[in-house]
């Protein structure tokens, strides 16, 4: 153990000094690359590129994710006073954490291990971009192809050092910086000719995240391109980017392009469902699909309460109760399976009562006692949600109107027309 820690001093004292001498390296390479014999050599551009990479990786040179604490510990023992870390507790995504902070870092440490890392400052900004520039500018200028495999694998080293910052970034919900790197790993691999099909659905499902939905667009699309699906997921993300960006009908195509090729995935139902109902398609259309997400699932009582309302809009009455009878046996406490039912009697009192105005005689009485009937077997379905959910207007205004109507019939009639008028009252002042 000493020998391994004598070890681990001398290499931090190189680190430290090499790192003041970053300044005269970065001015070394710059005089090269404007030199007009030196600056068209693609050696010149990867001596560049790995300077910017050992500058980037230089913060977590020694640490890695997995690391135990006691290693950890180990290496960190030989900093100077000034860098060393100041350690504090800290709860991220509902998760709590050791966070060591340095001056330009802070590690995160959980079950006795590094988690991640946020870096605060590198010697100059965006090294692992400048990398990638130099690395690309040199494989420009190499046209014979003499350095293509040295390159590739410079290309390779830096696309996982930027994924590994993108997911640093991501646990830290840095979204948009998440995105940039998960970018930069994706143009790395690029050059090489490989695909990094992770990074291209991470970046664009992260953009979302993000707000970023141009970004989320772009590398969603590709994914959909190169088949990287994850069972129709990406079908659903890019429908989510394109519909925050303002591209319903775009969102839509590609929601029934994805169930064509995966029927079963239940987001991609959901979405549907929720276009075709804000797009206010034929509910004939719609039913389909939500019967489909309701074998499911089963107990998911949104579903019952969006069929009840698609067949009433389709006129089925006695369908559209069924629904809402279903959702309330599903959880008798939930408030949208009575107030729907509720309302659906109370609209076909109203409407009853409507048609009886324009009638007279048997006609009128028989509309009437019809209007009568529906709003009698509103009142206890409205009297259950009002029990669930007392601060809904639109239940009181009901609960209301209703006892107003009866309100000569017999006290408890007049006495709850009162209570909800001051109700309302109440509320609206």
């Amino acid at each position: 153990m000493k020998r391994l820690l004598i070890a681990v001093l001398l290499l931090l004292s190189v680190n430290v000094a090499f790192s003041q001498k970053y300044d005269k390296k970065i001015a070394a390479s710059d005089k090269s690359i404007e030199d007009p014999k030196k600056g068209i050599n693609p050696k010149t551009w990867i001596s560049r590129g790995e300077l910017f990479y050992e500058i980037a990786k230089a913060p977590v040179e020694l640490i890695s994710v997995g690391m135990s604490q006691e290693m950890y510990e180990l290496a960190m023992a030989g900093l100077d006073d000034d860098v060393t870390a100041t350690a504090q507790p800290e709860t991220l995504n509902g998760k709590k954490y050791t966070v060591h902070t340095f001056n330009d870092k802070k590690v995160y440490i959980e079950s006795a291990a590094i988690q991640f890392w946020d870096i605060l400052k590198y010697e100059v900004p965006n090294p692992m971009q400048k990398s990638y520039e130099a690395f690309a500018k040199a494989k420009s200028l190499d046209t014979g192809g003499k350095n293509t495999k040295k390159l590739n694998e410079k290309f390779s080293l830096l696309a996982a050092q930027t994924k590994q910052e993108a997911f640093n970034k991501y646990n830290l919900s840095k979204y948009d910086e998440a995105v940039e790197f998960f970018g930069l790993a994706v143009n790395c691999l690029d050059e090489t000719g490989e695909i990094d099909s992770l990074s291209i659905y991470y970046a664009g499902v992260i953009a979302i995240e993000a707000k970023n939905y141009a970004a989320a667009e772009k590398y969603l699309r590709r994914a959909v391109d190169i088949n990287y699906i994850e069972n129709g997921d990406a079908y659903f993300y890019l429908s989510e980017a394109l519909k925050e960006g303002g591209k319903k009908d775009e969102s839509r195509e590609i929601l029934e392009k994805g169930i064509v090729a995966y029927p079963e995935n239940q987001q991609l139902i959901i979405a549907l469902i929720n276009s075709y109902i804000a797009a206010q398609k034929d509910p004939k259309d719609i039913i389909p699909f939500i019967k489909k997400a309701q074998e499911k699932e089963a107990t998911n009582i949104n579903l019952y309460i969006v069929e009840g309302d698609l067949l009433e809009r389709l006129d089925d009455m006695e369908g559209a109760e069924k629904c809402y009878v279903k959702a309330t046996e599903i959880d008798p406490d939930n408030f949208f399976g009575y107030y729907k039912r509720g309302l659906l009697h109370f609209n076909l009192g109203a409407k009853y009562n409507d048609q009886a105005m324009q009638e007279k005689d048997k006609e009128y009485e028989r509309l009437l006692d019809l209007a009568d009937r529906e709003l009698r077997n509103a009142l206890p379905f409205l009297e259950e949600a009002f029990k669930r959910n007392a601060d809904e207007i639109s239940t009181i205004q009901a609960l209301k109107e209703i006892n107003f109507r009866f309100r000569v019939e017999n006290d408890k009639y007049k006495q709850d027309y009162e209570k909800y008028s001051k109700m309302l009252e109440e509320k609206n002042n």
